[in-house]
């Protein structure tokens, strides 16, 4: 009974120990996951004036930001849908795919 008692305790000890890993790694991975959609953001006004007509300002803002829209929203159904190709011919020439 104390030989169980001590691993429990050293497992949990352990797991308090990684937690601090475990969380700065998943902000790492969610930094680069969103730093796309972080630039497209900041950089939506320069983008409307180099990708989409003078005219009218109000216009190029809003087509801008449908473009950012429609990548949004589509990025779950290319999740989908490479998920699947993953499981069906292989993760790694799935990546090298996209």
């Amino acid at each position: 009974m104390t030989v169980y008692a001590q691993a429990v305790g050293r497992g949990a000890a352990a797991g308090r120990l990684r937690l601090p890993w475990i969380i700065a790694a998943s902000s790492v991975g969610t930094l680069i996951e969103w730093y796309d959609f972080y630039i497209y953001g900041v950089l939506a006004a320069v983008f409307a004036t180099h990708f989409f007509p003078a005219g009218n300002a109000f216009f190029a803002t809003l087509a801008t930001w449908a473009v950012f829209w429609f990548g949004f929203i589509l990025r779950p159904f290319g999740a989908i849908l490479f998920g699947h190709l993953g499981d069906l011919i292989g993760r790694k020439f799935t990546f090298m795919l996209t």
